[in-house]
């Protein structure tokens, strides 16, 4: 059985080899390749790959973990948020970033607000908080391997690090969305088909829903948490889709406008398809399969060996690697690109040539990769909840400075560093020093930011007619 297993993911590793090894040339001709593909990704392809960017390891094995833990109303509050949040940022920011035609989350904020404290505490906002993401999705593929395979876990992550690394450091953006399509309709698949086998193994979906939740009352209930815990993780990922880096570089990508905006509406539905289906039958079915699971992020493993043949476990298994990849290919390039562009680009050497630039971000890529593998041999659990606080970072910080940027011509550039430096620095304040619920840390924090950003924009100079008026052309083009 392992062997199988273990053939069909060695062969899904050497084909994503494969892939950056195909498009290397392409890729490092020139900045636009190596960081947005060329801006010539239609729709289909980049539906998959914002579907695959956000259902990441945490998605396939975090969500319904939190499912079986927390129980489905609250997953429900939160992946709602997620749900939302891609028409959010096809409505919000979708026209006027990709109209600017530029590589990432910060250079929009530079050319809106323009200051050395922007192009200093966004990268650096995104660095932390996309580090811990990744790490995240690291954990998942140990899991994953380890429980399957067992290969060590320390060994798997290891593996699995060095594979997204090579063909994201060889093939860039276009590496990452040609893997991304054959990622996201493997996940998409097998969370799917994993889901649908529990239900149906008891009876059927409302068969299996009161059997559990007989079995264990509290998965049909809320969660012994406040309100506030619920609104606080709807909140995040609502706020995170239209500002996360690697969901923002996708939308670069496109084609055009209008693609964009169709990609993301369209990657809405798969997702939310994929996580209702999943959280269902699979978080579910583990109160009857396994009631006393002691890591409930290994449950979607736990059924993948209960109910499927060698053959569609190790694909199962490949599923969870591609979840893993097509998440972590997208947040290693987008961290990547604050470090060779944001950093060294704009603050340390505008002169240099895009060679060079595709050079530093490919080490780039090799440092942030291996780092975050080593932070991931020693992980905490419930991967969900631990990229989730990563990702309220991202919120508290940008979120308000960029949809105001964009929708209010007052917005100055004093206003957004005050925003950015008061959102973050207050939300990291009540995750390490208080002990606020879970996840409520951002519901605080985003009003801070917005009052920070409002006041200070009052109070200071508004930003001169030229820059309004290339704002402007954003929104008509």
């Amino acid at each position: 059985m392992k062997g199988i297993e273990l053939t069909i993911v060695i062969m899904y590793i050497l084909a994503c080899i494969a892939i950056g090894l195909w498009v290397q040339r392409k890729a490092t001709s020139s900045k636009d390749d190596y960081w947005v593909a060329g801006r010539n990704i239609g729709v289909f392809a980049n539906t998959w790959a914002l579907m695959a960017a956000l259902a990441s390891g945490g998605s396939i094995l975090g969500v319904t973990a939190l499912g079986y833990r927390m129980g489905i109303p609250y997953v429900f509050s939160m992946y709602a948020g997620a749900v939302v949040g891609f028409p959010l940022a096809a409505i919000l920011v979708a026209r006027q970033l990709r109209n600017l035609g530029r590589y990432t989350i910060t250079d929009f904020l530079s050319f809106r607000y323009d200051s050395i404290w922007v192009k200093v505490l966004v990268p650096i906002i995104i660095v932390l908080a996309m580090g811990t993401y990744i790490v995240a999705q690291m954990k998942a593929a140990g899991l994953a391997a380890t429980f399957l395979l067992g290969i060590p876990y320390q060994q798997a992550v290891t593996i699995t690090g060095l594979v997204f690394i090579i063909y994201v450091s060889l093939g860039g953006m276009w590496a990452v969305t040609a893997t991304d399509i054959m990622q996201g309709i493997l996940v998409f698949g097998m969370l799917i088909l994993v889901a649908l086998v529990a239900m149906f193994s008891f009876g059927g979906p409302m068969a299996l829903l009161t059997k559990a939740t007989t079995a264990q009352p509290k998965l049909g209930t809320l969660a012994a948490m406040p309100l506030s815990s619920y609104i606080g993780a709807f909140v995040v990922w609502a706020g995170a889709i239209p500002i996360i880096p690697h969901i923002v570089m996708r939308i670069y990508t496109a084609k055009n406008a209008k693609s964009a905006q169709y990609a993301l509406n369209y990657a809405m539905i798969l997702y939310s398809i994929m996580i209702l289906i999943g959280v269902f039958g699979v978080s579910a079915a583990g109160h009857l399969v396994a009631p006393n699971l002691k890591d409930p992020d290994t449950l979607f493993l736990v059924l993948t060996n209960q109910y499927l043949p060698p053959l569609f476990a190790g694909l199962a298994l490949a599923a969870v690697m591609a979840a893993v990849m097509s998440t972590t290919d997208a947040l290693l390039l987008s961290t990547a690109s604050a470090v060779a562009h944001d950093i060294y680009y704009k603050l340390i050497n505008p002169k240099a040539s895009d060679k060079t630039i595709v050079k530093v971000g490919m080490v780039s890529t090799w440092v942030l990769g291996l780092s975050a593998t080593y932070f991931a041999f020693n992980p905490p659990k419930l991967l969900t909840m631990l990229y989730t606080a990563a990702v309220g970072l991202l919120v508290s910080g940008l979120l308000v400075p960029t949809i105001l940027g964009i929708w209010w011509k007052r917005a100055s550039t004093a206003g957004a560093v005050a925003g950015i430096a008061l959102g973050a620095l207050s939300y990291l304040y009540l995750l390490w020093f208080t002990k606020m619920p879970s996840l409520t840390q951002i519901l605080v924090s985003l009003p801070l930011s917005l009052v920070a950003t409002v006041v200070v924009s009052y109070l200071t100079p508004p930003p001169d007619e030229e820059l309004l008026i290339q704002l402007e052309k954003l929104h008509s083009a």
